[in-house]
């Protein structure tokens, strides 16, 4: 829980970066930007980058490096947005960005613990979809 562990304050507003892209956009960037602004007046504003979920999607051939580079390159173009947009009343000054990797491993027992149920509680023909073609083995 990220709040209890002092990560995100309760209440906050929660925006989920998209999936990093060989091809990123500044409508992207603004389009997230408006999703950052939209939320309540007084709520703390977070920002998640799904630097695992990109990993596990082989978003940009799942390369940390690329990964983590188009992280900067989006939160530097956020960042000169809404400087250029909003001036005074920028918001990003004030919106807490999270990777993924580090909400996971704020509580990794926990993480582990809801893998282990997950696994419990699906087979491995519903995760991995009964056309996938592996045959009897698996």
């Amino acid at each position: 829980d990220l709040v209890d562990k002092g990560v995100v304050k309760s209440g906050s507003h929660l925006v989920f970066a998209p999936l990093p892209n060989p091809n990123p956009t500044l409508q992207s960037a603004a389009d997230l930007l408006a999703k950052l602004k939209a939320g309540p007046d007084g709520a703390p504003k977070v920002l998640m980058l799904l630097d695992w979920t990109a990993r596990v999607n082989s978003a940009c051939d799942a390369d940390v490096k690329v990964i983590s580079a188009y992280h900067t390159l989006l939160l530097t173009s956020l960042r000169a947005l809404d400087a250029h947009l909003h001036g005074e009343s920028a918001i990003m000054p004030g919106v807490t960005v999270v990777t993924q990797s580090d909400a996971i491993l704020a509580d990794p027992s926990s993480y582990w613990i809801s893998v282990i149920n997950a696994g419990r509680h699906f087979s491995l023909d519903a995760v991995m979809g009964l056309n996938l073609g592996l045959g009897g083995g698996m």
